[in-house]
């Protein structure tokens, strides 16, 4: 039933509320102070616990020997992290480029699951509303908003859920995930499932062999 006794906040004070709300960090507080909860999941899906420990356990390759920085441009971008196993996924193409471990939100700060686009990216972001040990706004490097508050940057990714709502991920997995993915590809969260392994040839592509040097040779 409609309440004829609304009232409405000024505009400079809605506007106030409202950028806090986008730009203040990695967590969603609701105006009687509740955590957000995720949406329940309808989804299933049967995990290999041996491909979740490989793709955990494959060690990053440093920027300045990866070969993914030079691919071309794809036509399909999508980024998904799977909340149950703290795994993410980026595939172009149809292509696991990337993947490895994230640190999602902690239990008393979740990180919301649903569809969602990249919505801003800042290379040097620092939070809004948390601070560091030296009591400085929290670095968020390499960041991708996804919804209000929440974002995708490089952080502590200790093996477990950890943060306050963000998606934290390893310094070289956010750095690449940054430079490939554009503003409105997909970033989808979910809590079932598991990434699966990226191709190594594409970060440190194998020289051919004799015989391929020899026709490439001959035919040059």
């Amino acid at each position: 039933m409609h309440n004829p006794r609304q009232t409405f906040l000024p505009p400079a004070l809605a506007c106030a509320l409202l950028g806090a709300l986008l730009n203040g960090g990695c967590a969603l507080v609701s105006r009687d102070g509740e955590v957000p909860t995720p949406p329940a999941q309808t989804d299933s899906a049967v995990v290999d616990e041996n491909v979740v420990a490989l793709v955990k356990n494959t060690p990053p390759v440093k920027p300045a020997n990866d070969h993914r920085y030079q691919l071309p441009p794809a036509q399909s971008r999508d980024l998904t992290v799977f909340i149950d196993t703290q795994t993410f996924e980026y595939v172009e193409d149809g292509q696991t480029v990337l993947s490895g471990p994230v640190s999602s939100g902690n239990a008393q700060h979740p990180t919301p699951t649903g569809d969602y686009r990249v919505l801003t990216k800042q290379i040097d972001k620092r939070s809004g509303k948390y601070t560091n040990d030296f009591n400085q706004p929290t670095p968020m490097p390499y960041s991708l908003q996804f919804r209000g508050p929440y974002f995708v940057h490089e952080g502590w990714v200790p093996g477990y859920p950890d943060s306050h709502g963000c998606i934290r991920l390893r310094y070289e997995d956010a750095r690449l995930l940054f430079d490939r993915i554009q503003l409105g590809d997909p970033i989808l969260v979910k809590r079932a499932g598991a990434a699966r392994v990226a191709s190594p040839d594409l970060a440190n592509p194998q020289p051919p062999g004799l015989w391929a040097q020899l026709v490439s040779a001959f035919s040059s």
